[in-house]
C-alpha cells in the first residue's frame, strides 16, 4: 500500500468541503420547501436544529474547502 501524499490529503479535505457546501445548499432549498407542522414531531427536531445550524455549518465547510484548495496550491 502507498503513502498518501500531501496532494492527495488536500485534495480530499478540498472536496469534503465541496460536499459540505452542497449540502447546506441543498438543506436551504429543503427548509424553504417543506412545511413543518405536516412532518412527523421527531423531524421538527431535526428542522429546528438545521435552521438553528445551517449557516455555522456552511461557513465551516467553506472555510474547510477554501483551506483545502489553499494547501492544493501549496502542494
Amino acid at each position: 500500500m502507498e503513502p498518501t501524499t500531501y496532494a492527495e490529503l488536500a485534495t480530499m479535505v478540498a472536496v469534503l468541503g465541496v460536499a459540505g457546501m452542497v449540502l447546506a445548499s441543498l438543506t436551504v432549498v429543503a427548509l424553504k420547501v417543506v412545511r413543518p407542522d405536516e412532518c412527523p414531531a421527531y423531524v421538527r427536531g431535526r428542522i429546528r436544529w438545521w435552521n438553528a445550524h445551517n449557516v455555522a455549518f456552511l461557513i465551516a465547510s467553506t472555510v474547510v474547502a477554501v483551506g483545502g484548495l489553499a494547501a492544493l496550491s501549496i502542494a
